[in-house]
């Protein structure tokens, strides 16, 4: 899935039920945090970090949005 796509989709979801898109952004990168703290792996480490970022700026764009 493309990431554009992704967040269009949430970005509507969002304004349904923002706390809820918020969560689930919230899991994901707490999710990549994990898996790139166990990993000793630097290129996975690398590829953690820029979901981490990628997710960060999708959910901080939507917040801005939608929140104000």
């Amino acid at each position: 899935m493309k990431r554009t796509q992704r967040y269009e989709r949430r970005l509507a979801a969002a304004r349904e039920d923002a706390i809820e898109v918020m969560k689930t952004y919230k899991h994901e990168i707490e999710l990549e945090r994990t898996r790139m703290n166990a990993s000793h792996n630097g290129f996975v480490r690398q590829c953690c970090q820029q979901n981490i970022d990628q997710l960060t700026a999708e959910k901080n764009a939507i917040e801005a949005e939608v929140v104000g």
